[in-house]
């Protein structure tokens, strides 16, 4: 399977395309949330998709409540959003929304994360697509509500050999808000990822 493996050019490239377009998502949040966000550089890793559920758990907290939303996106690369946050970030964003402690509850909550997720994915996927010239489009998002992020169910393995992950860390230290936004390719992807990587490089 080294064909789905990322050398070192093509993961700096990657890298710099996602530096885009996450700076193209901080924008969008801080905006919308009307708070300065911080997003991490962006890290890239490339495991086998039974073991995600071990990723995301060194990733978490234990024992605290995750709302995950997902989102799949469909074109010259195919794949999955996944935006983890813990449940009380997410009360923090409804915070930040307007609303009032007593007016949280947890219906408000999906919906708030259905919405940042749109977000996050239509700005960063999208960005992404057109530094490569690989348009994409998107199924709606799901959100669950886990009381523990092991108890994600790992899906992913019945559909995917390996998984590509470019994950950052989402902060609003003010706010006191941070979540986690993954971006997950199946294997064919990371074979046309590499060669769209190639041709950016072939052109330096």
């Amino acid at each position: 399977m080294t064909e789905l493996i990322l050398d070192e050019d093509e993961q700096d490239c990657l890298q710099e395309l996602m530096n885009i377009a996450y700076g193209s998502a901080t924008a969008s949040i801080t905006e919308i949330l009307n708070a300065d966000a911080e997003l991490g550089i962006p890290r890239i890793k490339i495991i086998n998709a039974n073991e995600l559920s071990a990723y995301l758990k060194e990733e978490s907290e234990d024992n605290t409540p995750y709302f995950a939303s997902v989102q799949q996106f469909n074109g010259k690369i195919n794949g999955e959003n996944l935006f983890i946050i813990d449940k009380s970030s997410a009360k923090n964003i409804a915070l930040q929304f307007g609303l009032e402690e007593d007016e949280i509850d947890d219906n408000e909550l999906y919906d708030i994360i259905l919405e940042i997720t749109n977000i996050l994915s239509s700005a960063t996927i999208s960005k992404f697509s057109q530094e490569l010239n690989a348009p994409v489009g998107f199924s709606p998002p799901s959100v669950d509500l886990l009381e523990s992020i092991i108890k994600l169910d790992n899906r992913f393995s019945k559909d995917y050999k390996k998984i590509i992950i470019v994950s950052t860390d989402i902060h609003f230290e003010k706010e006191n808000i941070k979540g986690q936004f993954l971006i997950l390719t199946t294997d064919e992807s990371i074979l046309t990822i590499k060669t769209l990587l190639n041709k950016i490089l072939d052109e330096l």
